[in-house]
């Protein structure tokens, strides 16, 4: 067995790890600037300008991808849940922890403040560069605020404390920080005395966070199938001193790191040309004192043989220089990747920048010679004989003249004359068309993609047309899937992982307006995690169609009397549609038949008291000293008994009644279908009405088929 590794020898081989992994993310962060300097339209590398020559540059990069994100912000920031957790067993307990633990995490990742931003950049990231990637982690934080009150009495002081304390899921310390006597007018008794007082409210709450990564500052190992199989993965990152100081490192330690420069970056290339519209990527830092100052952290997660037993387990280690802040045991990695197109046994994919970036060179290069060949033809170079006075030819005026000297021999017509040059711009159409139609072949970005295109339609017959976006909304999806089987995948399990073991603290969340409160310290299980997006997926029109024609039959089995549907499933079905039409809430619309009538609910919670009261009543009698009473008590019993008879007989008349009324509004509900699907058709644009009256099926008992 070998012994514990030293800090030094710990640092030493880290060192070495992270300088292969950076010079690997060296020679995609060199490609990653390229094509986000295409995407920006910079007239930079290989899209630089000769003077005085057209300098106009294609957008074909940023056409692809900005057509891609409407699809991708619907998909994955739309109402569905992107990935479910699924039970591995019919167990009732562990069937409700995966619907609790799916709408945890999808309110997590999904309904933050920033959680739009952070998405969408993620999504970007990928479509641009190589790979995009977001960090997780669960961050302590600590608020402090000071409130001030005037003119509040002891009793008011005493509520405002209860009401500052808030949450119950977050550790609140209220404590006063000022306190003084309001100003007296006339003689007041002092019970009645009131104040100014100020409180120093502390809030400390655990939130799970979640971080964009730059790629220049990502780090993975060059042989690496995936972000969990990496022997190193981490990123860089530069915080302050006091930055250090209140996630509580021990200030002679923060004391011992070395300060960098702002300025000072490996990967400058591509923050200049991300900062380029704030004058790159050089920040002149005014502020300059001890808690201001920058320094360099190295956050990695590795597999290294640490304790010398001959294993290698996944470490947690942070170093600046050659100081080590944290080592710790973590057998999880808290990155997630993304990849628009993914290259197998690479951990790093391609972009769809990179695929576009060679038909934007050659268009720029098509576009920028046809104008070139307007300018000219449009402003002709003139063959002038060497008798004709070149200041005059070079002074523009209208009615100029031109003067020549008094024994040429040569005619007006022929001393002057336009070099000719011939139009090529039809010529150069036609190329720029297919590079156009190639790059569509490669990418399946077409125009239909953004709208019908009334000359595409012109030109190809319907069948063929709609065969064609087919085929381009098929490499979108699989995209989009390769997205979701990915990173958010990826995302979703580690979230789980993280809060299950990490979070000590309920925590108070709304789904769909209802208030629910959830402990991940008791989750149990380990479930199945399945991304909902597969080809296909996020195509509202085509589910909006099934599912027309699942609530046609839904309706037809119903008026058979078949129990193959009920009530709840038609109301899932609805919910469904409500859903896709882009509305978070379904009960705006529908009741679900699940929750019972508030009246009923109200009358069985009496008839349940009243029983308790009985029971209590009799163990009082059965008491030997209590014989007196029995008499009383046994006539007040035999008419509380006879009063909740006749109050069970009349909840059962009203249960009979609220069933009835029941199918009465199911029966008025789908009737009222119509009217709501049209007053959606009126705002959508959809003849949802029509499409379901077209998919409506009936239920042939005596054949067993739909007709």
């Amino acid at each position: 067995m070998q012994n514990k590794m030293t800090e030094s020898e710990l640092i030493a081989l880290l060192s070495q790890a992270e300088e292969d992994a950076a010079t690997y993310n060296g020679e995609f962060s060199a490609e990653n600037t390229k094509y986000l300097s295409a995407y920006l339209g910079e007239k930079t590398g290989e899209f630089s300008s000769i003077p005085n020559q057209s300098s106009v540059v294609s957008t074909d990069i940023a056409d692809v991808i900005e057509a891609d994100m409407p699809s991708l912000a619907r998909i994955f920031l739309g109402s569905g849940d992107v990935v479910t957790f699924q039970p591995n067993t019919e167990s009732e307990i562990e069937i409700q922890e995966a619907e609790e633990k799916t709408k945890y995490i999808n309110w997590i990742v999904r309904s933050q403040p920033e959680s739009f931003n952070i998405i969408h950049n993620w999504l970007k990231d990928a479509e641009i560069q190589k790979n995009g990637v977001v960090k997780y982690f669960i961050d302590e934080q600590k608020e402090v605020e000071v409130v001030e009150y005037e003119g509040v009495d002891a009793e008011e002081i005493s509520q405002i404390i209860e009401s500052l304390k808030g949450s119950k899921v977050d550790k609140v310390k209220v404590e006063v920080a000022e306190q003084e006597e309001s100003e007296i007018i006339g003689e007041v008794p002092p019970e009645n005395a009131t104040f100014n007082i100020k409180f120093r409210v502390t809030t400390e709450r655990q939130k799970v966070c979640i971080l964009n990564i730059p790629s220049e500052s990502f780090l993975i190992t060059r042989n690496a199938n995936s972000i969990d199989d990496a022997e190193l993965v981490g990123d860089k990152v530069r915080k302050t001193r006091g930055e250090l100081l209140s996630e509580g490192f021990d200030r002679k330690l923060i004391d011992q790191l070395s300060t960098v420069d702002e300025k000072d970056n490996r990967n400058s290339n591509i923050d200049a040309v991300r900062n380029r519209d704030q004058g790159g990527a050089n920040h002149d830092t005014t502020i300059n004192d001890w808690a201001s100052q920058n320094v360099e952290i190295s956050d990695l997660y590795v597999k290294i043989d640490f304790d010398g037993d001959g294993i290698a387990e996944r470490r947690h280690v942070m170093m600046s220089g050659n100081k080590v802040l944290v080592n710790e045991y973590f057998n999880h990695v808290p990155y997630a990747s993304l990849s628009a197109i993914l290259m197998p046994h690479k951990a790093i994919g391609r972009s769809r920048a990179e695929i576009t970036y060679p038909y934007q060179l050659q268009k720029t290069a098509l576009q920028r010679g046809m104008n070139d060949n307007i300018y000219m033809v449009n402003n002709p170079r003139n063959v002038v004989h060497p008798d004709v006075d070149l200041d005059d030819m070079l002074t523009v005026r209208t009615n100029g003249i031109i003067r020549m000297d008094e024994d040429t021999q040569v005619m007006p017509g022929n001393a002057v004359f336009p070099l000719s040059i011939p139009y090529i711009g039809q010529q150069a159409l036609q190329v720029i068309q297919y590079v156009d139609s190639t790059r569509a072949q490669a990418t399946g970005s077409l125009m239909s993609n953004q709208g019908l295109d009334a000359d595409k339609l012109n030109q190809e017959t319907a069948t063929r047309f709609t065969g064609v976006k087919d085929s381009s909304d098929a490499k979108i999806e699989l995209i989009a899937r390769n997205y979701g089987e990915t990173g958010f995948r990826k995302l979703y399990e580690g979230i789980a992982w993280l809060v299950s073991r990490y979070q000590n603290t309920e925590t108070e969340f709304r789904v769909l307006g209802k208030a629910l409160t959830v402990n991940p310290k008791g989750w149990k299980y380990n479930h199945y995690v399945q991304s909902n997006v597969g080809l296909g997926a996020g195509d509202n029109e085509k589910s909006l169609e099934v599912l027309q024609g699942i609530y046609a039959i839904q309706q037809s089995l119903i008026q058979q009397g078949s129990t193959l549907a009920d009530e709840k499933d038609v109301y899932n079905t609805l919910g469904r549609m409500i859903e896709g039409a882009g509305f978070p809430r379904v009960d705006e619309f529908f009741n679900n038949p699940e929750e019972p009538d508030e009246t009923l609910k109200a009358e069985n919670e009496i008839l349940n008291k009243m029983v308790v009261q009985l029971q209590e009543q009799q163990q009082a009698m059965q008491n030997p000293l209590a014989e007196a009473e029995q008499i009383k008590q046994q006539a007040f019993l035999t008419k509380a008994q006879s009063d909740a008879q006749i109050k069970v007989a009349q909840l059962q008349s009203d249960n009979e009644q609220f069933q009835q009324k029941l199918a009465e509004d199911s029966k008025k509900a789908s009737e009222e279908l119509a009217l709501k699907l049209t007053d959606m058709e009126m705002k959508y644009g959809k003849d949802l009405n029509a499409n379901m009256q077209d998919n409506m099926l009936v239920f042939d008992p005596s054949t067993g088929d739909f007709a």
